[in-house]
């Protein structure tokens, strides 16, 4: 028996569980199982149209297939199939990228004001979540935006706008491509060495140089805003130092890859 996939045909939620009633519901059905900070964190990410997976199984739970991929790393990997279709065979994992850095530019322009959403890499949501996982009581819009995961986290924000090229974790953003030697220079210094799509990255979060003047980066209790490039360097020197090589959590890369 071959080896059999799922191709995305429409954004979808991977999650580290294979119980997605127990996230888009939970025991009463009308509830989206968060943390405090009202994140979802069973959420993984947004598989986007055009990716594949490798089945590993087909779980108890109607729909679910654990899968896994050579994109993103995990043991617990779990997708709705109704997303997908099931194919035998492939000739190319690769999705098509858009790396022209002026129409990245203009992608990161159009997802100003998008929500921040821990997982989220899909600003427009998934609005077929609300199908599938139908809350028993009417939601609000805020709620609506919630149970669809429309917004995306700083790491999400790029991987969309690039259709997923960038590493999905800030964590293999961190050694991305080619380091800038930022070590010992002052926000000044290094706010005249940064150039368009550079990225600022440091544990946890990831901001990225929109043009010769400001950065754009998904923030928690903010969303997707713009800042002038120096005021936000003079704001992380506050708690983090700039250096060549990620080596501790106080530290802070400069990636260029385009």
């Amino acid at each position: 028996m071959s080896i059999k996939y799922l191709k995305v045909i429409e954004e979808t939620p991977i999650l580290n569980t294979e119980n997605f009633e127990s996230i888009f519901g939970g025991e009463d059905k009308k509830t989206l199982n968060t943390d405090e900070k009202g994140h979802v964190r069973a959420i993984e990410f947004i598989a986007l149209v055009g990716m594949l997976f490798e089945i590993v199984k087909k779980c108890k739970t109607p729909f679910i297939y654990q899968v896994k991929c050579d994109f993103y790393k995990s043991s617990a990997l779990f997708i709705d199939s109704r997303f997908t279709n099931l194919i035998e065979h492939f000739s190319s994992q690769k999705l098509e990228y858009s790396l022209d850095p002026k129409t990245i530019i203009e992608k990161l322009k159009s997802m100003i004001g998008s929500k921040y959403v821990w997982g989220g890499n899909f600003s427009l949501g998934i609005a077929k979540l609300l199908k599938y996982y139908p809350s028993k009581e009417k939601l609000s819009d805020d709620q609506k935006d919630k149970w669809s995961l429309k917004g995306v986290d700083c790491s999400g924000l790029l991987f969309e706008v690039t259709n997923g090229y960038t590493p999905r974790n800030t964590s293999h953003l961190l050694d991305f491509k080619e380091s800038l030697k930022i070590e010992n220079l002052s926000p000044l210094q290094i706010s005249k060495l940064v150039k368009p799509l550079d990225l600022l990255v440091y544990k946890g979060h990831v901001v990225v140089i929109l043009d010769n003047d400001f950065a754009i980066e998904s923030r928690e209790n903010f969303g997707v805003i713009k800042t002038p490039i120096l005021d936000r360097l003079k704001e992380i020197h506050l708690t983090k130092k700039p250096s060549n090589i990620y080596q501790k959590s106080d530290d802070y890369v400069i990636r260029r890859w385009v």
